[in-house]
């Protein structure tokens, strides 16, 4: 599709400034039941969205259509938009940075792989499971999922950007059955080169996840100390930074608002967003075309910074941070490739000066149970107990809850062994000096 057209065309209509995304995506979804396929797809999309500044305000518009007609639509609906849009602020299209660090991480290898291999490796998982304990019942939702993707962005100032990358998945779960107890575990994987992946320690890892379940029950209800999985930290951690939002600061619904250059946190807690960094998760600019940059988001639990796009940089009178998303029609904030900072003890040593505490492995209901504006939070939980420095008996019919900012605040350290996830947050274990279980 000829892009140069479409800023003739906005030129024409009177937009002063345009701005065009060109996104392409290609994905592989394949799982498994009971040893046959259950569900193939192969799905290919595209979009074009695009924004500009018609008469003094912002408008922009989206089409799923790449026809003779798309760029002219596009150009309507910038028009049409902005004429409803009731904004004071100043609109404009972002020029260009200075310098982009630019960089590619797609995989040129793992689309030659034939799909036929791919269906292999998953049966592999499956069998894995089903070998691995005579109490395993079912190996459930064993899939594969593979994606592509491209975007290019191209402005009336003669900007002219594009990124391209690849991905899989694998995931599973194991069903377990001793008597009338039932347990299952999941887990997943991500990676962009094939090779990486080991079938059949993925399938025993979550076979034995099952099996640990196995005579859990409550725990006293009390104040524990706590540590949280890495995957559950992972979300706690995912929320608090959505606190950094300069956006949701300045709508006064941040539990961070005003602690800009406070220490916030324990000092053993430092997190670094870095977009630069070689993985699934790099990108080299922002939704609105900035070059991103790495930066510390909290250096030893002192706040450094709020994520900024450009709108909410121009009211607090700093430089955008590089932060901007696009999407549903509109610019927001978002972040991604978190690195938490991890210790250098073991897990073993991480919790060996607990005498009796909680290790928290799964909870469920975070996504209700959050209030974002608050920090508060609750939801059911599954660990284990921690007696004289050692993981003891499995709990379940818990609930863990506590406070994101008090979270953070009684942080005493992390094991050296973190964990990048789904979320693009690589995070470790974490011990916490108190948190609240829900129990008998």
């Amino acid at each position: 599709m000829n892009l140069k057209k479409f800023f003739e065309i906005c030129e024409k209509k009177g937009i002063s400034e345009a701005q065009i995304i060109v996104e392409r995506s290609k994905s592989t979804s394949i799982r498994l039941f009971k040893h046959e396929i259950d569900s193939f797809k192969i799905a290919d999309s595209q979009s074009i969205s695009a924004f500009g500044v018609y008469q003094g305000k912002f408008g922009s518009g989206n089409t799923q259509k790449f026809t003779k007609d798309s760029l002219e639509f596009l150009a309507d609906q910038i028009i049409l938009t902005a004429k409803y849009n009731e904004k004071e602020e100043e609109a404009s299209v972002f020029k260009g940075s200075e310098k982009y660090k630019k960089g590619s991480v797609y995989n040129k290898e793992l689309p030659t792989i034939p799909l036929e291999r791919k269906i292999a490796v998953l049966r592999e998982v499956e069998n894995a499971i089903y070998a691995a304990d005579p109490s395993v019942t079912d190996a459930d939702h064993v899939a594969y999922a593979e994606s592509e993707y491209e975007e290019e962005v191209q402005n009336s100032y003669g900007l002219k950007l594009k990124q391209k990358g690849n991905y899989f998945t694998f995931v599973a779960g194991a069903v377990c059955k001793k008597g009338d107890e039932v347990k299952t575990f999941y887990d997943s994987y991500l990676g962009s080169d094939f090779s990486t992946f080991e079938p059949k320690s993925f399938a025993e890892a979550i076979v034995k996840g099952a099996l640990a379940k196995f005579g859990g029950a409550p725990c006293d209800a009390g104040k524990y100390p706590t540590v949280l999985h890495h995957d559950v930290l992972s979300d706690l951690i995912d929320a608090f930074l959505s606190a950094c939002s300069a956006e949701e600061v300045q709508k006064h619904s941040s539990f961070l608002e005003g602690k800009l250059g406070e220490k916030i946190a324990s000092s053993k807690l430092t997190i670094e967003e870095k977009p630069l960094t070689k993985n699934v998760h790099f990108s080299y600019f922002d939704g609105e075309g900035v070059a991103k940059k790495n930066k510390v988001v909290v250096q030893r639990g002192v706040l450094k910074t709020y994520f900024h796009n450009r709108e909410t940089a121009k009211k607090a009178g700093v430089e955008t941070t590089g932060n901007g998303t696009w999407g549903s029609m509109k610019v927001g904030i978002g972040f991604s490739n978190i690195f938490v900072r991890p210790g250098k003890q073991t897990f073993d040593e991480l919790i060996s000066p607990i005498k009796d505490g909680v290790f928290i492995t799964e909870v469920a209901g975070l996504g209700t149970g959050l209030n974002a504006n608050s920090g508060d939070f609750s939801c059911q939980a599954e660990g284990f107990r921690i007696r004289d420095g050692k993981l003891a008996e499995p709990l379940n019919l818990i609930t863990l809850s506590g406070n994101l900012l008090k979270m953070v605040k009684d942080l005493k350290g992390f094991d050296n062994a973190p964990v990048m996830r789904e979320n693009s947050i690589s995070v470790a274990n974490a011990y916490i000096k108190s948190m609240s279980i829900g129990g008998k």
